[in-house]
C-alpha cells in the first residue's frame, strides 16, 4: 500500500467480482471543496448528497468494482454515505492534488481490472447509460481512452484501458487525468452521447442554488442540465 493511504476493507461487491474482468470505477472523491466551502461529498442535491448520486447511477451500471477515494472529512463521509457496495481507501495526501487520488484509486483496484472509469465525485448527474456506452464501446477492441462527448464537447467520466495504467501513475500535482490527453490523439475514441451531465458539476454555493431551485421548480433534469452544459461551454470561449 503507498505511502499516505489507508485501505478499508473490500466491499462483497468487489470481492464478488474478484475474479471477473471486467471494469473498476475510480470515484475521486477527496478534495477540500474550497470553492463550495464545504465537503461537497454531502452537499445535499434533489434531498440525498452529491457522492450518494454518484454512487447510485454506478450501480447501476456494468461496471464490475467500484473504488471511492477519500480525504478531507473522509470520516464525516464514511458515516453519512452508504459505502458498503464500495471499495474505499483514505488519501491523505489529497492535498498534493488530484492525481494522488488517482493514483491512490489505481493501487486499490481489483488487479485483473482490464479498464478503469475515472469518475468525479462532483457529477452527480451523469446516467448509468452512459457509463454502459463507454463500456460497450471499449470491449471489442480496446481503444486506449474514451472521452464521452454532448454536442461536441468533451466530458467525464473517462475510460482508459488497463494499458496506459503505468502512465496515469506517473502524472502529478492537480492536473489530474486530462495530462493524459496531451498529444494522445491518436488514442483518444469520442464517444457522443445524449447526457449532458457529463459537462455539469457543483463546484460553488450559487450554482447549488441555482439548481435545487430549478429541481424545485419542477422543470425536467435534461433541460436543465442541458442550459448549464451549454452556460459552461459559453463562458470557456
Amino acid at each position: 500500500m503507498g505511502r499516505g493511504t489507508m485501505p478499508v476493507r473490500p466491499s462483497p461487491r468487489s470481492r464478488k467480482h474478484a475474479t471477473t474482468v471486467g471494469v473498476s470505477a475510480i470515484v475521486l472523491a477527496a478534495g477540500g471543496s474550497t470553492r463550495m466551502g464545504t465537503g461537497k461529498p454531502l452537499v445535499r442535491i434533489a434531498d440525498r448528497p452529491l457522492l450518494e448520486h454518484v454512487l447510485e447511477a454506478l450501480s447501476r451500471s456494468l461496471v464490475t468494482q467500484i473504488v471511492v477515494v477519500l480525504g478531507h472529512e473522509a470520516a464525516l463521509v464514511k458515516e453519512e454515505i452508504p459505502l458498503a457496495d464500495a471499495t474505499v481507501v483514505v488519501n491523505r495526501e489529497y492535498a498534493e492534488g488530484m492525481s494522488t487520488s488517482i493514483r491512490a484509486g489505481l493501487r486499490a483496484s481489483d488487479p485483473q481490472a482490464a479498464a478503469f472509469l475515472l469518475v468525479l465525485g462532483d457529477q452527480p448527474f451523469v446516467s448509468s447509460t452512459t457509463i454502459d456506452t463507454l463500456i460497450r464501446r471499449w470491449r471489442p477492441r480496446r481503444p486506449r481512452i474514451l472521452i464521452p462527448t454532448f454536442r461536441g464537447r468533451r466530458g467525464n467520466p473517462v475510460l482508459v484501458d488497463r494499458s496506459v495504467s503505468s502512465e496515469i501513475r506517473s502524472i502529478s500535482g492537480d492536473v489530474g487525468f486530462r495530462e493524459l490527453f496531451q498529444n494522445r490523439a491518436d488514442d483518444i475514441l469520442e464517444v457522443p452521447v445524449d447526457d449532458p451531465g457529463i459537462l455539469v458539476d457543483v463546484d460553488t454555493p450559487e450554482q447549488l442554488r441555482s439548481l435545487s431551485k430549478e429541481i424545485e421548480r419542477g422543470r425536467p433534469l435534461k433541460e436543465i442540465l442541458t442550459d448549464l452544459a451549454i452556460q459552461a461551454r459559453t463562458a470557456s470561449r
